[in-house]
């Protein structure tokens, strides 16, 4: 019994010196934010040879034009009396997160004034680099919306670069 006493007594004292030995400490960490509405736009497809699809910086090459000389891909050429016209389809797709709005406002407008003789056109509104176009007030989200895109280029525009951009603008209502 004397030895039972002992080696519980021993343990006793390991214990405690054990314990008394263990350091801790504690922290915390306080997570402040806030969750914003938002929405994303990207152009889903473009005639001629585009290539950033799916993103908001999407580039469509429509090489060489003329009006004698064929279509580029995803274009057709109409030759009227005194011009002529390259006609495609723009596909634009708005998505929205955390936010309760139904729709969306559609805004396209050209990012620098077009080349002299050349009407750049969406859905039939000619666009200006002065002023936006709405191309629709009730846009549907997760939805790709196909828009005309026209190109008039005058027969007496020179012969040159026609080179420009379209900037497209949503806004949830």
């Amino acid at each position: 019994m004397k030895q039972f006493f002992l080696s519980a007594l021993a343990l006793a004292a390991l214990t405690a010196v054990t314990a008394a030995g263990a350091a801790t400490s504690s922290g915390t960490l306080t997570v402040t934010g806030t969750v914003e509405s938002s929405i994303n736009l990207t152009i889903e497809s473009a005639g001629g040879t585009t290539s950033g699809t799916g993103t908001a910086a999407a580039t469509s090459a429509l090489g060489n034009i003329s009006k004698y000389g064929s279509a580029p891909t995803g274009f057709t050429l109409a030759r009227g009396a005194s011009d002529w016209t390259l006609s495609s389809t723009v596909g634009v797709k708005v998505d929205k997160a955390n936010l309760t709005s139904t729709d969306y406002t559609l805004d396209a407008q050209l990012g620098s004034a077009p080349a002299s003789g050349i009407v750049w056109k969406l859905n039939g509104s000619t666009l200006s680099d002065s002023a936006a176009t709405t191309l629709t007030s009730t846009g549907t989200y997760a939805s790709t919306g196909s828009y005309s895109w026209d190109m008039v280029v005058a027969d007496s525009a020179a012969a040159a670069a026609i080179d420009n951009a379209i900037n497209f603008t949503a806004t949830s209502n």
